[in-house]
């Protein structure tokens, strides 16, 4: 895929979240914000930066906790998409986006960077000007994945994973340790463990789980009392 190719549909990627994001009633939202531990208080989350807001709207575009609609389905409805258009293409890949956690491995030699899907044992090849920085090798992260051509695009929020996270997932105690200036290399998975996460994944709240250990263990900032 060209640069070119990829800035388009990153383009569209934004245009179609931020339209999805504005549909996420507050109702919802509310749902989606106490699900991860915020507050809400004066119809607003009580959130200390735009990252952890970011949270909140991944729920309610993609997965809403408590029974919401998605809002990217009442995107899909009420906004005019061509058929046969990069908007159209765009908007399905949203549509079947998937939820996995993943490892950086490196630059992969067709673009982007090359990534290890934890949750399903697969190369993934990932298109992402952060996941691209120097640095990256070994960090993960868990989000959202739409496939275009061949490879993938992130969509949505993107979450720092660490060691300490993957343990309180599989509900194991954790010392807590002071949160890391940058992004340590997670340490390689055992397969009881990845086969244990699989099965916590096929439960409707795994993100909400998933995001709530990242706000825990401070890698998205403080959480407002």
């Amino acid at each position: 895929m060209s640069t070119s190719n990829y800035e388009a549909y990153r383009a569209i990627r934004e245009r179609i979240l931020s339209a999805a994001a504005r549909r996420v009633p507050r109702v919802s939202a509310a749902s989606q914000a106490r699900a991860l531990g915020f507050g809400w208080k004066d119809d607003e989350v009580q959130v200390a930066n735009e990252a952890q807001f970011q949270l909140v709207l991944d729920l309610g575009v993609f997965g809403p906790m408590g029974g919401h609609s998605r809002a990217l389905d009442r995107e899909a409805k009420a906004g005019e998409y061509e058929d046969g258009s990069e908007e159209a293409a765009v908007l399905a890949a949203l549509s079947r986006a998937h939820f996995t956690l993943f490892r950086v491995v490196g630059a992969h030699p067709e673009g982007g960077v090359e990534a290890d899907d934890l949750l399903r044992g697969t190369k993934l090849r990932i298109e992402d000007r952060m996941l691209a920085r120097e640095g990256m090798e070994g960090t993960a992260f868990a989000g959202r994945l739409m496939r275009l051509g061949g490879f993938e695009m992130t969509c949505g929020a993107l979450a720092p994973i660490t060691d300490e996270v993957i343990e309180t997932l599989l509900g194991r105690p954790v010392t807590p340790l002071p949160v890391p200036q940058y992004l340590p290399a997670i340490t390689p998975l055992m397969d009881d463990d990845v086969a244990a996460l699989r099965g916590a994944a096929s439960a409707s709240e795994f993100p909400a789980r998933v995001y709530r250990a990242s706000l825990d263990h401070g890698l998205f900032g403080r959480v407002p009392e």
